[in-house]
Order: structure tokens, then C-alpha cells, then sequence
């Protein structure tokens, strides 16, 4: 758990969401009315919306991409059942209560810390996606974010002639409208040359990566890009499997 919860009014407008969201690692704020957590708003909230409105984005408040269902778990909840928990529902992170004051959050970041220090078996390929979803290099952040929109999807390599030459993630999206509305090109908004492993790369390997590098995400290349290890997949990979 991390216990430094940053958090937002939903009457806050989007510039100040913009700001706050594009120097929080965690891709996620909580937002707080009247004392109490009531919703929380991450990186693809925002890109889901421009996706929609584009420009237009700066006229919505924090309120308007409050999910309905803030999930929360307890201090004393076991890590396997916040695991499942998350695998559930489908999300990245979730406040941590005691009674009724929150006192930390915890995310996929948080996960990968924990599986920083421990000991287990397994290989890249048992546990990366395959079905890429991929953006060409000379599309833009509008683009981009309509794909994570229509794919589900937080983060698209960038493609060009078939060839790996970036990645651009949702939280790259929100530091470059935290910049400017309009669209950008992809590879100036994302990462050139992200770092990749191989197929038969270990797992202890690829999360000490992740970890040192504060990376959510890692391509698998063999001549080309054949799959991609995410902190959700290494989350499944803990639920289905008890590798941590």
C-alpha cells in the first residue's frame, strides 16, 4: 500500500485534473467530497474522454469522468483477495480504508514493488498478451486515444513498417494535453525505442525492470514484436498462478 493518496475536488476543472494526473505515477487520483473518498479518476478516464470530445475536453469538470462504483478495500483485506478483487472489476488500483478514513492506496505499482523482492519460476511467454493491438508512428494522441477507446486498452505500440519503434501509453496521452489540446504525433507524445525482452525472458527479470524503470509496460520482440507484458497481465499471472 502506498499511503500518499493524492486527491481532487469533483468540482475541479480539467486543467487542474490535467496537471495533477501528468506527475502522479500512479495514473490515478482519488476525488474527495466532503471528507470522504467518492470516486476515482485515472489517466484512461481522461483519455476516454477526449477520445470523445477532443478539444472540447477543457469544458468538463472532475465530475463528469467520476466512475459510479468507487471499490475500496480494508486495511486488514488479504493481498490475494485485493488481487481478485481488481482482477474482477477490472481496474488499476483501489483506496484503502480504515473504518471509515482512507489511509493509502493500492495499485498495480504496488504489486510490481512486491514482486520486486521476491523469489518464483516462470518465462515471458506464459504470461504475455498477444492479441496487439498496434498504432502506426505518423498517427496522433487523438488517434491513439479513440484505439485505447474502441481496443480497451491503456497502452499501443507504435509501429513503423512493421517494425517496433515506440510505445505510447495513456499517462504519456495526459502529459501531452496536459501541454496543449491539440493532437500530437505519437512518438513525440510517447517513448522511441522502448526497452524490450525476449520471449523465454524471466519473469523475476522483466518485473526488476519494471520496477527499476517505474514502467508499466514491456514489448516482446523476437526479429519483431510478437506480444507485450503489462503490470495487469503480471497481475493475472499472481491471481491464476501464485507467482508472488
Amino acid at each position: 500500500m502506498n499511503p500518499v493518496v493524492v486527491s481532487i475536488s469533483p468540482h475541479s476543472e480539467m486543467k487542474e485534473l490535467l496537471d495533477v494526473l501528468s506527475r502522479e505515477k500512479s495514473g490515478r487520483v482519488v476525488v474527495m467530497d466532503q471528507g470522504k473518498p467518492v470516486a476515482m479518476v485515472t489517466t484512461r478516464s481522461v483519455v476516454l474522454a477526449y477520445a470523445e470530445h477532443g478539444r472540447e475536453l477543457s469544458r468538463l469538470k472532475v465530475k463528469d469522468l467520476m466512475s459510479e462504483d468507487l471499490v475500496k478495500v480494508r486495511l486488514d483485506d488479504e493481498l490475494q483477495a485485493v488481487l481478485r478483487l481488481m482482477l474482477n472489476k477490472e481496474i488499476g488500483g483501489v483506496p484503502v480504508m480504515d473504518g471509515d478514513v482512507l489511509v493509502g492506496i493500492f495499485t498495480e505499482r504496488e504489486l510490481i514493488k512486491f514482486m520486486a523482492k521476491q523469489t518464483y519460476s516462470g518465462l515471458v511467454d506464459s504470461v504475455m498478451s498477444t492479441d496487439l493491438k498496434v498504432i502506426d508512428e505518423h498517427e496522433d494522441t487523438l488517434e491513439a486515444s479513440k484505439m485505447m477507446q474502441r481496443y480497451k486498452v491503456r497502452r499501443l505500440p507504435v509501429i513503423s513498417n512493421g517494425r517496433l519503434v515506440g510505445i505510447i501509453t495513456a499517462a504519456d496521452i495526459v502529459k501531452s494535453l496536459a501541454r496543449t489540446l491539440d493532437p500530437k504525433p505519437v512518438l513525440e507524445a510517447g517513448t522511441r525505442n522502448p526497452v524490450t525482452v525476449g520471449r523465454y525472458e524471466t519473469l523475476m527479470r522483466i518485473v526488476r525492470i519494471m520496477e527499476e524503470r517505474r514502467i508499466g509496460t514491456i514489448p516482446v520482440v523476437e526479429n519483431e514484436i510478437v506480444g507485450i507484458v503489462t503490470e495487469r497481465d503480471l497481475l493475472y499471472a499472481t491471481v491464476t498462478s501464485g507467482i508472488s
